[in-house]
């Protein structure tokens, strides 16, 4: 350990050197450019509570360029967060959960004792979604050389375990050389996301299936003849109707609504993402706000963050779908997006609109003792 209390960094065997430290690089975005919207320096510090020890960084650098970066933590022990607690994820507690994470296992950590586990190297970006950052993400060589710095790493500071959550399927050289150094590859969650390869609205409907096609025109026939309007605006200052709406959606899925606290979260993602960059798409009838979606956009990548609807009024019927769907995949075409980010969950729902899926794995190992 140095000073600060962070492990220290590890000489590599090649030109090369690994590094650990505490918090993300200021420079992480130049760093690691290219990567996935939710692996940027925003998304990443918005949710790095998520990581209970407090976030780290992982790199392999050339030099001074970062070459291969993960975000994660070193757990001390395990912790009960079903999503994020490796230990829960692992033993299989958290495929009994509402989200359902590894329901099929094999679960590698069912029944073990937590001090051989303990301390744990997490690795994990903190919005459901891991992969290698930098230029050499897909470099089959990078990866087998950034594996096996964090294990050296990890053993000479005293970790007893290595776990990945949420990985990425779509760097299959880092999958490879994970299997090949000895980890467990475990199905996790499957995450949803709309390729928006479609220039109108008829283009999205030619996606679907034909009696889907048939419900998406009934609904939005039924949508215009009850008088409901379907527009997109920014964010604004006062937005006491989400917070109702979100308030009613936290009471009809057995949560506590707390008014303030929902104020709260909006105007911190607006101060922290920026108002021109928060997308809300609203149903109204008669100036009543029935339903609403919250999009983040980053370019030509949009990701859904929030929805809420009046589950008490009858005049809402069908708003969920067109607000969370229907008018972003018309609407994206029109600016320029490419993908539309659904993340977990509800996999049918979403399936049937137009996401398509990828699975994201569990990868673990524990360190031979010295």
């Amino acid at each position: 350990m140095n000073q600060s209390g962070v492990p220290s960094s590890a000489p590599s065997t090649r030109d090369t050197t690994f590094r650990a430290h505490a918090g993300l690089p200021d420079d992480w975005d130049e760093q690691a450019a290219g990567v996935p919207a939710s692996l940027t320096s925003r998304w990443t510090r918005l949710a790095e509570g998520r990581i209970a020890s407090g976030l780290h960084t992982f790199g392999l650098y050339d030099g001074d360029r970062l070459s291969v970066g993960f975000c994660g933590g070193i757990l001390p022990e395990p912790g009960d967060h079903p999503r994020f607690d490796p230990y829960m994820v692992l033993s299989g507690a958290s495929a009994a959960t509402d989200i359902s994470l590894a329901p099929d296992g094999p679960h590698p950590w069912k029944d073990a004792d937590p001090s051989r586990l303990f301390p744990c190297c997490l690795v994990m970006f903190p919005n459901y979604e891991t992969a290698p950052a930098g230029p050499g993400a897909h470099d089959p060589a990078a990866a087998e050389n950034f594996i096996a710095e964090l294990a050296r790493w990890s053993q000479d500071n005293g970790i007893r375990s290595i776990a990945y959550l949420y990985l990425r399927s779509d760097h299959p050289e880092f999958c490879t050389a994970l299997r090949s150094s000895g980890f467990e590859l475990i199905p996790m969650i499957d995450r949803c996301d709309m390729g928006v390869t479609w220039s109108d609205f008829d283009g999205y409907l030619s996606t679907l299936t034909r009696n889907r096609r048939t419900s998406v025109r009934r609904e939005r026939r039924e949508l215009r003849s009850r008088g409901i309007v379907i527009s997109e605006r920014k964010i604004g200052d006062d937005e006491s109707e989400i917070v109702r709406l979100r308030c009613k959606l936290l009471e009809k899925y057995g949560g506590t609504p707390d008014p303030e606290r929902e104020a709260f979260s909006l105007r911190y993602l607006r101060d922290h993402f920026g108002a021109d960059d928060l997308l809300v798409i609203e149903a109204r009838a008669e100036e009543r706000l029935l339903a609403f979606s919250l999009f983040i956009c980053d370019g030509d990548f949009w990701t859904v963050l929030m929805n809420g609807e009046d589950y008490d009024d009858p005049a809402a019927s069908f708003t969920y779908f067109e607000t969370m769907f229907y008018r972003p995949a018309e609407l994206a075409a029109l600016s320029g997006v490419h993908t539309i980010g659904y993340g977990i969950g509800t996999i049918a729902a979403k399936r049937s609109r137009g996401c398509t899926t990828r699975t994201l794995y569990a990868a673990v190992k524990v360190n031979e003792p010295r």
